[in-house]
């Protein structure tokens, strides 16, 4: 049988070698070419759309190169990101000499993106927000529905870098230098910033240093931080560690501040707080259930200590601040700014010295500080406070306990009590804003209030077992206290029973030189011991009208009648002293108290001393009757203003006897009857008795006093 020819193979073989070879050989030339002549800026367009599209803006770069290896990395130079529209006058939002990115390539092929290293090489940023709340920093929303996992990120470092932030609403403009420390040893990497330039219209220096991106998400590695920030005179410094920044949990921080006014951390905490003295305070700082605590914080705000804890909640639509404060000694001329007063013994910054010049220009005698009300809205605050110990020579008052609450600009006092002695001196209050002031209802108690332990600060030994009792309502409108008190109506009830040395308590109670004026004018001895004060005044508009106003001593009744009129900060009062054994002589004619309450003046009216009696005198008897209740629950049953009030029917204070079934006219703010009544009634006293119920040669006696204590003063 014959035998299939056999395939000619090697010319075969020789054919593919005659084609594998050429083909080889173009292959390794077109590598060869490629690698030769590739480029990565090939790749740069599209990743200037990609990188443009997803921040809203146009960003273009100038060389893109990447080395592959287990960590690919891309470095991008002369990167540069524009301002989007309507900041096109600005300088480029961003910019870097160069920008390295490194991306580990196992993690990257099963869809994980992990950056072991960012790098940036003089990187600008510029950020800028205007008055109207646009910003250059806002970029577009993610036009993907689902979320996308955060890369994990490890070294962020920068060379050189600087940020310049301008906000209008702020008012600040400022500059940051940003670079990174690497790590060494035990010495975690550190980024570092240097910040300088304006903030809310005042200067500011601050330095941060903290640990290095990488740690943020190293829960096995504390996070250090070291902030201290001047923003004009205050300073403020956080110092420690943090187990989990990003949560803000596991904290070992303390926060210390310091400065001349503690309204002035309102920038820098976003906590409203009132103007103080000059403070420095320090504690921990921490997070926990949603709100920053500063906790066991200890200081001392002027002359008094303070410590305590304040809770900020800033997740709620308005700020709450929960605080619980605590003072061993307190001087309550530190608390001035709570109730719209300059605060310390003396101003402490530029700001109080302006508004304590306001105030005594205006004359006014209560605080005449606006309240400010957009910052009083800004925080909803919960305050309790307590004092141990007041230490301060005009009011040794024992303690001070505060409860209130600030809830959408309203402010609710619910208690503001000090305790003197066995007494209590106990105020509440609302204040609910209307209009540019607030609605106010105010009511002070005084009950079984030590009038010894009140001078004990004045340097005053006072004998006696003075007590004062009483009450004061106010219903007002205003922007301080100044206008609440002198726009409103209420009324004041007193009433200070055994009062001690008279010739001791005048000068403190109504300033030394007036004090004094009125010791002598009222022909009162060197050494008087009062027993007795009572005042009923009614307030309408501003003007506290007298309805009783009766002060007795041993010898002597003095009676007053006239107006305190807050509404513009005078007085129009007249006074009249009259001896309870009818010396009359020795204390001639009513004394006219006038002019600004600041510095009243003080001057006598003899040619009126008749009428004046009569009128002045009578109209008391009756209206201290309807006291009694409030004298008796404020000072004791069985007090000399009791027994005072009760006396004065049988032994008027003129020496003219009232007559009971013949009541008088009723006046515009109590009872009384007319000084043509009183002076009737007493024309059976002597025959001589002119006109005004006085006789001739007690008339000139009058005069004659008069003109001595004129040539005296």
């Amino acid at each position: 049988m014959p035998q299939p020819a056999k395939p000619d193979s090697p010319p075969r073989r020789n054919l593919l070698a005659q084609i594998r070879f050429p083909f080889l050989g173009v292959l390794v030339v077109g590598v060869l070419a490629l690698v030769i002549f590739w480029s990565w800026d090939w790749f740069i367009p599209m990743v200037e759309r990609r990188a443009g599209a997803a921040l809203g803006r146009k960003v273009t770069l100038a060389h893109l190169h990447v080395h592959v290896g287990r960590v690919i990395r891309i470095t991008a130079d002369e990167v540069k990101i524009d301002e989007p529209e309507g900041f096109a006058t600005l300088p480029p939002f961003a910019t870097a000499d160069h920008l390295m990115v490194g991306v580990r390539l196992w993690p990257l092929l099963g869809g994980k993106l992990d950056l072991p290293v960012i790098a940036l090489d003089k990187p600008v940023v510029e950020l800028n927000e205007k008055r109207d709340g646009t910003a250059n920093y806002q970029f577009p929303a993610s036009g993907g529905g689902g979320s996308t996992a955060m890369p994990r990120i490890g070294e962020l470092n920068i060379d050189a870098g600087q940020l310049h932030l301008v906000h209008a609403g702020l008012r600040s403009n400022m500059r940051a230098e940003v670079h990174t420390t690497p790590g060494q040893g035990d010495v975690q990497p550190r980024i570092v910033a240097d910040v300088r330039g304006t903030y809310t219209g005042q200067a500011i220096i601050g330095h941060f240093s903290g640990g290095a991106l990488v740690s943020l998400a190293d829960r096995t590695r504390p996070y250090p931080v070291d902030v201290d920030v001047r923003h004009g005179p205050t300073r403020l410094t956080l110092v420690g560690t943090v187990d989990d920044p990003l949560s803000f949990a596991g904290t070992r921080l303390r926060l210390t501040l310091a400065g001349p006014d503690m309204s002035l951390l309102y920038p820098l905490t976003g906590v409203v707080i009132p103007q103080t003295p000059a403070y420095h305070v320090a504690g921990s700082l921490d997070y926990h259930d949603g709100r920053v605590r500063f906790r066991n914080f200890e200081g001392v705000v002027g002359s008094s200590d303070l410590g305590g804890t304040l809770d900020v909640d800033p997740h709620q639509s308005v700020t709450f601040v929960d605080t619980n404060l605590h003072s061993r000694h307190v001087d309550l001329a530190d608390l001035g700014g709570f109730f719209g007063a300059t605060p310390g013994e003396h101003p402490s910054t530029t700001q109080q010295a302006a508004q304590e010049k306001v105030h005594q220009a205006s004359g006014a005698v209560l605080p005449s500080t606006p309240i400010n009300m957009p910052r009083l809205k800004a925080t909803n605050v919960h305050l309790a406070y307590h004092g141990d110990h007041i230490e301060n020579r005009h009011t040794p008052l024992d303690n001070i306990d505060v409860l209130a609450d600030i809830r959408d600009g309203t402010i609710d006092v619910h208690h503001l009590n000090f305790a003197v002695g066995k007494g209590t001196l106990a105020s509440s209050g609302t204040f609910v804003p209307q209009g540019n002031g607030m609605d106010a209802r105010i009511r002070i108690d005084m009950e079984q209030i030590d009038l010894a332990r009140l001078m004990q600060a004045m340097g005053h030994n006072l004998h006696g077992q003075g007590i004062i009792g009483g009450h004061i309502v106010v219903h007002g409108h205003g922007q301080s206290l100044a206008q609440i008190v002198g726009n409103g109506d209420g009324g004041i009830t007193m009433a200070l029973d055994d009062g001690g040395d008279i010739s001791a308590i005048l000068p403190d109670l109504l300033g030394l030189e007036l004090g004094k004026a009125l010791l002598s004018a009222l022909g009162l001895p060197a050494r008087t011991d009062l027993k007795c004060l009572i005042a009923d005044m009614p307030l309408q508009d501003g003007v506290f009208h007298t309805r009783t106003m009766l002060l007795e001593t041993g010898d002597t009744r003095t009676v007053g009648s006239g107006d305190i009129r807050f509404s513009n900060n005078t007085i129009d009062y007249k006074l009249l002293t009259h001896s309870r054994h009818f010396a009359i002589a020795s204390f001639p004619g009513p004394l006219y108290i006038t002019g600004p309450l600041k510095s009243p003046n003080v001057r006598p009216g003899a040619e009126i001393i008749g009428r004046a009696v009569a009128s002045v005198l009578t109209g008391f008897v009756f209206s201290p009757v309807g006291l009694l209740p409030t004298i008796e629950g404020g000072v004791g049953k069985n007090s000399s203003c009791a027994s005072a009030i009760r006396e004065v029917n049988d032994n008027p204070a003129a020496g003219i006897a009232p007559h009971a079934s013949h009541p008088g006219r009723h006046g515009a703010h109590g009872h009384g009857v007319s000084a043509r009544q009183g002076a009737a009634a007493s024309k059976a006293g002597a025959s001589n008795i002119g006109p005004n119920g006085l006789s001739a040669a007690e008339r000139a006696r009058i005069r004659a006093v008069w003109a001595g204590k004129m040539a005296t003063h």
